[in-house]
């Protein structure tokens, strides 16, 4: 009877001793164990799209489309019996102060189709120039939209045979809106929209002799839309960086 329980407990001793040696091997780290790279776990990093720059001239060059509405004055025809839609181009100078903030001038051009009291063989032409001022949203984004008021000088005129109708006036607020897409970190585009609220004060006609007055003068429209091109010239940014999660 001694003896069977002596062998029994060798052969229990002998089963337990892989066992043991397994569990005292957890927590054992080889000094000359090396990791490979397929147990290394990556995270890609991803950039920021560049922000927008601080203390950065800017130049902005637009091209696009721009129709007068509304009524001039007493006495005078309607901005829409005079011309029609037609081109405009602009282009703007500003101080980025900061990414969110710019301020500048501006000044456009536009040549415009003719109205049903205009002769045939004439040309309209009109040509604005302001400060203004532009806040962007989202600067730090690729897609960055922004908001401009501004306020100026407008000019109007009609090129007659033998006569030119000319009217001047005020931009009392200039209002636009669009979406930067940054291309590079100098470079940008953006559709814009606006609209001026304008109110011509004096005006030179065909059939009077030098400047007068326009009478019980009205606040009238111009609204235009297209595309600008905005050029960032010296300034500083900063590019975030973020890692990307698994």
């Amino acid at each position: 009877m001694k003896g069977s329980i002596v062998t029994i407990a060798i052969a229990l001793a002998a089963a337990a001793g892989p066992a043991l040696a397994q569990e005292g091997d957890v927590g054992i780290i080889d000094p000359t164990y090396t990791q490979s790279e397929s147990e290394v776990s990556t995270s890609p990093v991803k950039r920021t799209p560049p922000g927008a720059p601080s203390n950065a001239w800017e130049i902005g060059l637009g091209f696009g489309y721009s129709q007068g509405v509304g009524d001039i004055g007493g006495n005078s025809p309607t901005l829409t019996d005079l011309t029609h839609g037609g081109g405009e181009v602009q282009l703007s100078l500003g101080y980025r102060i900061n990414p969110n903030w710019l301020v500048g001038i501006y000044g456009t051009g536009g040549k415009y189709s003719l109205g049903n009291l205009t002769p045939s063989d004439s040309d309209v032409w009109s040509a604005t120039a302001g400060v203004q001022a532009n806040y962007h949203v989202l600067p730090g984004a690729a897609w960055d939209p922004w908001v401009g008021l501004g306020a100026g000088w407008r000019g109007h005129w009609i090129s007659k045979p033998g006569a030119t109708d000319s009217r001047h006036g005020l931009d009392l607020a200039r209002l636009q809106v669009g979406v930067d897409y940054r291309v590079s970190p100098e470079f940008s585009v953006s559709p814009y929209v606006g609209a001026s609220a304008t109110v011509f004060l004096t005006q030179s006609l065909s059939q009077q002799n030098g400047f007068s007055n326009v009478p019980d003068p009205s606040v009238n429209f111009f609204f235009a839309g297209g595309l600008m091109g905005r050029f960032d010239i010296l300034g500083s940014r900063s590019e975030g960086v973020r890692v990307a999660s698994n």
